[in-house]
């Protein structure tokens, strides 16, 4: 009986173990998270659940969907409390589609702490970011109508000290939220210049 060349079964091993690999995660994202209907965004963001039990992720965007991990909450470093970060990548009826929940290294000098890969959905209203622009545009284009400024009346302050009221969605590069200025009325419209940057303006 003929037998192959134990290099060329090692690599016939690889590909095999390579393909298995393939089709279980193609499966486990099949059948664990709805992404049908999802509205592509490039954000980030952070958690702003006083859930002690943290921020639910589910395996789809609506509120009986199966659990599927937790955005925790904020932890101490460096002298400071700062919530779990995460890529926001999609949204759909009020829900923001996560991933690469972490803890970002404000100081610790341990590096990035992972605690969740992803995807995964979380209620939108639950997510606050920094804003870095200061236009609420009445959609989400570079291009649309200005509703409001986010500057405070003495122009002291601008737009990544603005109050988040609700976040409902996101487009692109943009989050649709209900957000004021200090002592001005809140107005809801499109934002961005976002990030999940928790000790500064965003880049």
């Amino acid at each position: 009986m003929s037998t192959l060349p134990l290099n060329k079964q090692k690599i016939q091993f690889a590909f095999l173990g390579i393909a298995l690999a393939c089709v279980a995660a193609v499966g486990a994202e099949a059948t664990t998270v709805d992404t049908t209907g999802v509205t592509a965004c490039s954000l980030s963001g952070w958690s702003n659940d006083p859930d002690p039990a943290g921020l639910n992720i589910r395996s789809a965007a609506r509120a009986d969907a199966e659990i599927i991990g937790k955005v925790p909450r904020p932890r101490a470093q460096a002298g400071d409390s700062y919530g779990a970060e995460f890529d926001i990548i999609g949204g759909r009826n009020g829900w923001l589609l996560v991933r690469a929940v972490r803890f970002a290294d404000y100081g610790s000098g341990k590096g990035d702490h992972l605690v969740f890969a992803g995807p995964g959905w979380v209620f939108a209203d639950k997510v606050r970011f920094t804003i870095n622009r200061p236009e609420v545009r009445d959609a989400a284009d570079e291009k649309a109508k200005v509703l409001a400024t986010l500057r405070s009346a003495d122009d002291s302050a601008g737009p990544d000290s603005a109050f988040i009221d609700h976040v409902y969605g996101c487009s692109g590069a943009f989050a649709e939220a209900a957000v004021h200025m200090d002592g001005k009325p809140p107005v809801r419209g499109w934002v961005t210049g976002i990030c999940s940057n928790q000790v500064t303006t965003c880049p």
